[in-house]
């Protein structure tokens, strides 16, 4: 039986990639969901592989802590998330890596905040709202002074975000910090929830990460 050859070339003899369309990728997609029983529409794929972004990342700063945890598959779904969103032209996500600098970012912002005073790193857990879940490093006095108390910051400050690659909603979860003692199951942890006096996030919000070189970084 013989066999067609459906390589084409350029002229100087180059061979010419074949071309995949964009909507042969969506569709791709969205039948690997219907196999999960994920049943996903071609105009929600945008905000439904964000919100897997979401649960991946919270995730890994909430599981990397524990000891022997496999947070390995957080890491691999991140990447493939943003490689899959980069194929299809949607706004960037992060990486284990960019979520990782983030969690830094914001521990060494607060060691800034105690710069020249006796201080403790401390372990904290955001109880409620976007970042439900998320575990993270600040530092704090380490003991008492008349301008501040022991421990990690009164407050916390992370920016959000919500809607899709062409209608991006930037804004700013406030947090306090709940009062001593913290949980018993979990000594170690300082606990923040939702700060009630200042507004609380709209529906639909979701942690922002930023993606390094990007215009979505600088918000």
């Amino acid at each position: 039986m013989s066999t067609i050859n459906l390589q084409v070339y350029e002229p100087d003899g180059t061979p010419v990639p074949p071309t995949v369309s964009r909507d042969w990728i969506v569709r791709q997609t969205l039948a690997a969901f219907e196999r999960g029983n994920h049943y996903v529409g071609p105009d929600a794929l945008d905000i439904h592989l964000a919100d897997i972004v979401d649960q991946a990342a919270c995730s890994l700063l909430r599981d990397q802590w524990k000891d022997d945890f496999p947070v390995a598959a957080y890491g691999a779904l991140l990447q493939t998330i943003a490689a899959l969103r980069a194929v299809l032209g949607y706004a960037p996500s992060p990486t284990a890596v960019d979520v990782n600098d983030w969690a830094r970012s914001i521990r060494d912002a607060s060691k800034e905040a105690v710069a020249g005073q006796p201080a403790d790193i401390h372990e904290v857990q955001i109880t409620e709202g976007p970042h439900r879940g998320v575990v993270l490093a600040l530092w704090g006095p380490k003991t008492a002074t008349p301008a501040s108390l022991a421990g990690p910051q009164l407050t916390l400050e992370l920016p959000i975000v919500r809607g899709s690659s062409d209608n991006l909603e930037f804004g700013t979860a406030y947090y306090v910090r709940a009062k001593r003692p913290p949980h018993p199951e979990s000594p170690q942890l300082w606990r923040y929830t939702l700060d009630r006096v200042r507004e609380a996030p709209a529906e639909g919000m979701r942690p922002h990460i930023p993606v390094p070189g990007t215009e979505e970084s600088q918000k």
